[in-house]
């Protein structure tokens, strides 16, 4: 199990990284591997990527003044997706977005399952161990 958790991460990283080449020349490349899709749900992805970063950088600022610990980089993915779920849901359910327009959420959640699975999988492995927080 911990094979196909880290083989999804790895596909997860390789499909951010050509998401950012493809942006940077010039084409647009939605999840999963959508390069066409029509404006209204372009608009709706726009708009909860927008959320979700918002809430993501408020909850890293709120951590920060009241000093919480630090969040793992996987931690940050995993937040990501949580407020991506959560915010697409919102918008699409105040928008009236066909179920069939939100098939790339479940997906969302695999992936949320499986990073939260990993983080905690970590998190057991390295009870115990002498670790130094860089923040």
């Amino acid at each position: 199990m911990g094979i196909f958790r880290k083989v999804c991460i790895f596909l997860l990283f390789i499909w951010f990284c050509i998401a950012v080449i493809m942006t940077v020349f010039g084409t647009e490349l939605f999840f999963p591997f959508d390069m066409r899709i029509d404006q209204d749900e372009q608009l709706f992805r726009f708009k909860t990527c927008r959320l979700a970063v918002g809430c993501l950088l408020a909850y890293a600022v709120f951590r920060y003044l009241f000093v919480f610990k630090a969040i793992s980089s996987l931690g940050i993915v995993l937040y990501y997706g949580i407020f991506y779920l959560i915010g697409g849901l919102i918008i699409g359910y105040r928008e009236n977005i066909e179920v069939e327009k939100l098939y790339h959420l479940s997906l969302v959640a695999i992936f949320i399952g499986l990073l939260s699975i990993e983080i905690r999988q970590k998190i057991r492995d390295e009870a115990g161990r002498f670790k130094r927080n860089y923040f």
